[in-house]
């Protein structure tokens, strides 16, 4: 076991490198000169000005020195200053952060919950209504884009029938409060109560579980109820959006999951021993009819801080998807640097966990 956790580990770290090489190199290719951006506003013919543009951000510099600068800024954490909003990179992130983990985390735990016992449901029940209800709005999910269904949600919810805020993520005027202590205390008791879980209880699940609701509990913990009320008042329309599809998708992979574990030969085992159908049910069946959701949350909580950049663009909502897209259509490719950086770092960290917890509920998975 500890050679296979070993394996995973080099390769999640070899994959790493590789990212943050081409993150290095990807930007630079997008501008016949790198330092491009830098020079808005600046003249064409004032040469000594650029030069000193260039020198100032070390553009002059051999690649392969810019490349050791770059790694040796990585490690402390020094992504440098984002041209379009005169800050460092780091503080302009992690002010949106926040509002992506409203949108992601609360569609994720809402979507996870409810899809499970939704798909537990009707796995039970397969050919009944509740069956056929379930494929038929996995088959509207599929056919329609979300981002038509935002467009849709929009025009009914907010301007037909103006219910909703139709952009933005708070009233205008609006300044959000946010208490940094309270927000540590409160998520770091639920990351201590998850860990002890899983060691009392011997249940990972915890980790995926308790985790995500202890960051969205903590979230509403730091922030005034006031401000909370207003927030979640703008952020309904685009939850709607995503947690409509994301609850049919879960749905769906409990259901499908149920299904094919009943037919196995350790049910039919189960069955035969006269174990209870309760027993067999829950202990049984539905216990490894979850194996595949611990795969696709893991793989969706790599998502949680990137949000989304369609969604967050149609309803103007100032998250990470939507920095991501300004600093790509103006040029700051040291804040787009970041962004991915921190991207690739979360679905690489995600994987691993992933792949692990996977481990540990299915031994059979190959250690090759």
């Amino acid at each position: 076991m500890k050679r296979y956790y070993a394996q995973k580990l080099i390769s999640a770290v070899f994959v790493l490198f590789i990212i943050i090489t081409l993150n290095f190199f990807l930007p630079r290719m997008m501008f016949d000169d790198p330092a491009q951006p830098y020079y808005a506003g600046v003249p064409e013919d004032a040469y000594a000005l650029r030069q000193e543009i260039r020198e100032a951000n070390g553009f002059n510099d051999p690649l392969i020195v810019q490349y050791g600068a770059y790694l040796g800024r990585l490690f402390t954490l020094n992504f440098g200053t984002s041209y379009i909003y005169k800050e460092p990179v780091f503080q302009v992130m992690f002010s949106r952060i926040p509002w992506s983990l409203v949108i992601t985390l609360t569609s994720m735990v809402v979507s996870v919950i409810v899809g499970i016992l939704i798909g537990a449901y009707v796995g039970k029940r397969r050919e009944m209504t509740a069956d056929k209800v379930l494929l038929g709005f996995s088959t509207v999910t599929t056919a329609i884009p979300s981002f038509w269904l935002a467009l849709v949600s929009i025009m009914l919810l907010a301007f037909i029938i103006p219910i909703f805020p139709y952009r933005g993520a708070m009233t205008p005027g609006y300044t959000l409060g946010f208490h940094t202590i309270p927000f540590l205390v409160v998520f770091l008791l639920f990351i201590a109560a998850a860990i002890a879980l899983r060691i009392i209880l011997r249940k990972s699940i915890f980790l995926f579980t308790v985790i995500p609701a202890g960051l969205l509990v903590a979230l509403l913990v730091a922030v005034p109820p006031a401000d909370v009320l207003d927030v979640l008042y703008h952020a309904a329309l685009p939850l709607i959006v995503v947690i409509f599809g994301s609850c049919i998708s879960y749905s769906l992979l409990v259901r499908n999951s149920m299904i094919a574990v009943t037919s196995e030969d350790y049910i039919l085992t189960a069955r035969a021993k006269g174990l209870p159908p309760r027993v067999v049910l829950y202990k049984h069946t539905f216990r490894n009819a979850l194996l595949p959701l611990i795969t696709n949350v893991g793989m969706s909580l790599s998502g949680l801080i990137g949000g989304s950049v369609l969604i967050e663009k149609i309803f103007s909502w100032p998250g990470m998807g939507q920095l991501l897209l300004e600093a790509t259509n103006n040029g700051d490719y040291l804040l787009s640097q970041a962004i991915l950086l921190l991207f690739a770092i979360l679905t690489i960290t995600f994987n691993l966990i992933t792949d692990l917890v996977y481990h540990k509920f299915d031994p059979r998975v190959t250690r090759a």
